[in-house]
């Protein structure tokens, strides 16, 4: 048996042809219409890349002249001046960017000078750095926050380096860190126990247009 469409009236498609297309136009400009998904941006420069790694000191022989005044910048401390940090990648929980994991992989490695300021509470820091393929230095400060807090062994430090010496494209950058020490000099476990050490670190590397 043969199909035959209905064809409706002329004035009833042409109504209904109107009828639909003032619906549209209404959604359209309903303020309960959902907008359309904006495509992505794919040109836009991306100017900027962001780390955040955890840092623990190493314990190495120090290198035979390689803490200097001629290459920190400044006087280094008669000892101990000369320090080595790896430093971790972290898991984040992604629905409040708490941390569960401080110690995933291994990604780049500090090396560091430091030396005395006009103030006790305040040190020279100059490092230089290996992140992936990349080798940069820089030039800042660390600052002792407060003694024996969160409790007695423990000491909360601030660092910045503004970084320098990097491949192009990049024209510079910041490290800075929010750094716990303990008794413990050198690993990852404080004494007392129970907190990270040493350093939670931010880098941002710019770029040029």
């Amino acid at each position: 048996m043969k199909w035959n469409p209905v064809r409706l009236p002329l004035s009833v498609r042409r109504g209904w042809i109107t009828n639909t297309a003032i619906l549209s136009i209404v959604m359209l400009f309903s303020p309960w219409a959902k907008p359309a998904d904006k495509p992505a941006d794919s040109a836009k420069p991306q100017l900027e890349e962001i780390y955040i790694l955890r840092s623990i000191r190493e314990q190495r022989e120090p290198v035979a002249g390689w803490c200097s005044a001629a290459r920190a910048g400044f006087e280094p401390f008669p000892s101990d001046a000369e320090r080595s940090f790896s430093f971790w990648s972290l898991a984040l929980r992604p629905e409040d960017g708490r941390v569960v994991q401080t110690k995933e992989t291994r990604v780049a490695e500090l090396h560091a000078c430091l030396g005395a300021t006009g103030e006790p509470a305040r040190q020279n820091f100059y490092a230089e750095i290996n992140l992936g393929r990349m080798a940069f230095r820089g030039n800042g400060e660390c600052l002792a926050l407060k003694i024996n807090f969160p409790e007695a062994g423990l000491f909360p430090v601030r660092c910045q380096l503004v970084l320098s010496g990097l491949p192009a494209p990049y024209v510079g950058g910041l490290l800075t860190t929010n750094t716990l020490t303990s008794k413990a000099a050198f690993g990852g476990e404080t004494d007392p126990p129970g907190y990270t050490q040493a350093s939670i670190a931010t880098i941002r590397l710019w770029k040029s247009k």
